[in-house]
């Protein structure tokens, strides 16, 4: 089997003999992260592009958040999947962790539907128009809901044990003989796609789940942490480019997929400032002393270079933006939950306190 960089560069040479600039070559391979690609494209040919900016097709929505691992369906790729799923006609429907296709499902068709997802921000906004229910898929399944709906749709972060764990939920929402879609990762997305995507293909099986359908249709956003993270590369224009593929699969009877769910997870206290989210990793315990802030990178960078939340830098992380931008709390919580508590207020009282000035300058990227 060839190995993963060799082949990444292999295709990348072969895309820049056909003509392709770095955008088009980062569209056509299956999903490989932009910085690497970069990194192989750069040796073999100079292209900026030029920046386009941030861009929301949904500015309604609130700001999406790399802590949730929150990318957005564009807009044709969510009219694509959602033609065809009324084309199916199922009388219930659940939409787990993919708010896009919830609320604009429900917008538009009169068949009931809920949406379920851990975002109570965007919960608010969903409430309008859809019955909603926060929830955490680390935790059990609502028994009210089980083997309720004859279709359930999820959109799960691409990390393996994610999709796996979406599913699990997604077959325990759903009755026997109904159908569940996905998104999923293609096959240069990580040097482990191609042995997690054969796994994937003898899960189901031992799951007594069916892969019926797949169709290369799902195409995201570029939400403003990941332009932020790759703003740094002269060619990273901040247009589309992540394509995934789209699933259907059966559940032909009531199996018991076993999983290992974490158990603690990670509670983040929320702030929005203008259009930004601001999240604060809630800490049980207080390191004393005073107020002591710090970048994850020597040379004072905010800004996190990476969307993956794999990255060793993640576990770090006690203050984190929408914009990707960083900070880690080496003693003080209290004093950074106060400061965000009162510019959350708009109280001007806080205005010479020791180290706002680096909680502003986080914010204002």
């Amino acid at each position: 089997m060839i190995e993963y960089s060799t082949g990444l560069e292999k295709i990348i040479r072969k895309r820049i003999n056909q003509g392709c600039d770095y955008l088009g070559t980062l569209r056509t391979l299956y999903g490989a992260d932009p910085r690497k690609v970069w990194d192989i494209f750069k040796r073999f040919r100079q292209d900026s592009s030029e920046k386009i900016g941030l861009t929301n097709s949904y500015p309604e929505f609130p700001e999406p958040h790399p802590a949730y691992s929150q990318w957005r369906l564009t807009q044709k790729s969510a009219k694509n999947i959602l033609e065809k799923l009324v084309g199916k006609n199922y009388r219930s429907i659940c939409f787990l962790g993919c708010p896009i296709l919830g609320i604009e499902f429900q917008k538009t068709h009169d068949k009931r539907s809920i949406l379920l997802d851990i975002d109570k921000t965007i919960l608010e906004y969903a409430k309008k128009f859809t019955e909603i229910l926060q929830y955490d898929v680390n935790e059990k399944t609502p028994i009210k809901l089980r083997n309720r709906f004859q279709c359930t749709i999820i959109d799960p972060p691409w990390y393996y044990d994610d999709v796996k764990l979406f599913i699990k939920r997604a077959t325990e929402l759903t009755k026997i003989g109904g159908s569940i879609y996905s998104s999923l990762p293609r096959l240069l997305t990580k040097p482990s796609i191609l042995e997690e995507r054969l796994d994937f293909q003898k899960w189901l099986s031992d799951s007594k789940i069916i892969l019926a359908e797949l169709n290369p249709i799902v195409e995201y956003e570029v939400p403003p942490f990941e332009y932020m993270a790759y703003k740094d590369i002269p060619a990273f224009s901040g247009e589309p480019w992540r394509i995934g593929d789209w699933i259907k699969i059966k559940k032909l009877e009531n199996s018991f997929i076993k999983l290992n769910i974490k158990e603690s997870q990670v509670n983040w206290i929320e702030y929005t400032f203008d259009d930004k989210r601001v999240f604060l990793r809630e800490k049980q315990k207080e390191v004393s002393g005073e107020l002591k802030l710090s970048s994850l990178y020597d040379d004072g960078s905010l800004v996190l270079k990476t969307v993956s939340k794999r990255s060793p830098l993640v576990p770090k992380i006690d203050i984190w933006t929408s914009r990707n931008a960083v900070l880690h709390i080496d003693s003080g919580f209290r004093t950074v939950k106060t400061m965000l508590d009162c510019l959350n207020k708009k109280d001007k009282k806080i205005v010479r306190e020791k180290g706002i000035d680096k909680i502003r300058e986080l914010i204002s990227i």
